[in-house]
């Protein structure tokens, strides 16, 4: 059995192995399962006119330049 073998290599018991061997594999399919749920929201929010419109006022605001501030209010005073 490789299992066995492997957990022989390891120094740990096999039960052990196949617990660690399914918490990996546990924890891989919750990943994969929140990459995809996280793809599915982005191509939601690329359908959605409400988003794309509020997305499109935060990046013209982003575009604008800063307004002068000669007092140099964030300068210590001495």
């Amino acid at each position: 059995m490789e299992s066995k073998a492997l957990a022989k290599e390891l120094g740990i018991s096999r039960t052990e192995f196949i617990r660690r061997a399914l918490r990996h594999e546990v924890q891989a399919i919750k990943a994969r399962l929140e990459r995809e749920a996280m793809a599915e929201a982005l191509k939601a929010m690329r359908e959605d006119p409400v988003y794309l419109e509020e997305s499109e006022e935060i990046q013209a605001g982003l575009n604008e330049c800063l307004p002068l501030e000669e007092d140099r209010w964030w300068q210590a005073q001495s």
